[in-house]
């Protein structure tokens, strides 16, 4: 089966990566990334979050989120996979030509490439979750369900 790796926004195929220039509007308000969205989500400080939201950029948003005065909501273990397909589905359906290029990708099998991350990503050894890319991948098939 064909794997589609992906992780820096500025390479090939990134724009499935979370700090690709997407804004999407979710929850009344307008996201610069699908990061900015994800990290502000990991806590009900609406002060908090609005910093995350305006951070200048995604690098900037994932620090603020990753942060030790980032006071994380006390579901965010189960909550964060729900942030992140409530996230990527707003960036997809909201940006004709990504939710396009999904498609595109047919049946290959998508990973995050990121070798720091065993959740999100594939990790250094490849035995990671690789999360993001389970998500895409149910993403375009829902995506290619309707475009039946």
């Amino acid at each position: 089966m064909e794997e589609l790796r992906f992780y820096y926004e500025y390479e090939e195929n990134g724009f499935l990566s979370n700090f690709y220039p997407s804004p999407i509007e979710l929850d009344g308000r307008l996201w610069p990334t699908v990061e900015h969205y994800y990290q502000a989500a990991k806590t009900f400080d609406h002060a908090y979050t609005e910093k995350v939201r305006l951070a200048p950029n995604p690098d900037e948003a994932k620090r603020l989120g990753n942060a030790p005065e980032c006071a994380l909501r006390p579901d965010w273990g189960s909550f964060k996979v729900e942030a992140m397909r409530k996230a990527l589905e707003a960036k997809f359906t909201q940006h004709a030509d990504l939710g396009g290029r999904l498609l595109e990708t047919g049946g290959a099998v998508l990973m995050e490439d990121s070798k720091k991350d065993y959740y999100w990503g594939v990790g250094a050894d490849g035995t990671g979750k690789s999360m993001l890319g389970r998500l895409l991948m149910e993403l375009r098939s829902k995506l290619a369900e309707k475009a039946r």
